[in-house]
């Protein structure tokens, strides 16, 4: 029953209900009890990701090398991410909120992954144009960086507007790190209309 209020919660905050913050406890223990979704999530995505591969690694490069890349970019951004997070909040004397933070955010984060299946099913069965569905995923990005700004904004009591700063600079940490990633392998940065990797 628990577990259902919390699912609940986040939808309401997959939809920028501010009340679904109420769902989740805040304590440390039911933070560190919900990486297990992240993780689960994750391991999900890395066995659809041998089908839709980043877009500048569609050729020429193993299995190994591809599935070593988006693990190390989720680990390394992942752990940036929350540190950038707690640091930002600890400036404004909020770090007791981190652990209502990062619960939410992962209970969350599985409702979005809920949300990205039927475009996965779309891209695995090219039944759209690979250019057609990184646009796609480009405009669902935007979205899901705004679900995450409001998630901020409700478990920290902040403004929008330095929500939305922190929310952008989860985005940075994750496309830095692609890029560092590729930089490392020699992998050439995509410049393509879409920068979806």
């Amino acid at each position: 029953m628990r577990n259902k209020t919390k699912l609940k919660g986040a939808f309401d905050l997959f939809f920028l209900f501010g009340r679904g913050i109420h769902a989740f406890s805040g304590s440390k223990r039911d933070a560190i009890f919900s990486l297990v979704i992240p993780c689960v999530v994750f391991s999900i995505t890395l066995l659809f990701s041998a089908f839709h591969l980043p877009k500048v690694m569609e050729e020429g490069y193993s299995n190994s090398q591809i599935l070593t890349t988006i693990f190390l970019h989720f680990i390394i951004s992942f752990v940036f991410s929350l540190v950038i997070i707690f640091l930002l909040v600890s400036v404004f004397k909020k770090s007791d909120k981190f652990w209502l933070f990062l619960e939410a955010y992962n209970w969350t984060g599985l409702v979005i992954f809920l949300a990205t299946i039927p475009l996965a099913q779309v891209a695995f069965f090219n039944w759209l144009p690979r250019e057609e569905m990184d646009g796609i995923f480009v405009i669902a990005q935007f979205f899901f960086y705004l679900v995450t700004a409001s998630i901020i904004f409700h478990s920290f009591q902040l403004n929008w507007q330095l929500s939305g700063f922190m929310a952008i600079a989860i985005l940075f940490v994750y496309q830095t790190m692609w890029d560092i990633l590729f930089m490392l392998q020699g992998i050439p940065k995509p410049y393509s209309h879409y920068q979806i990797y």
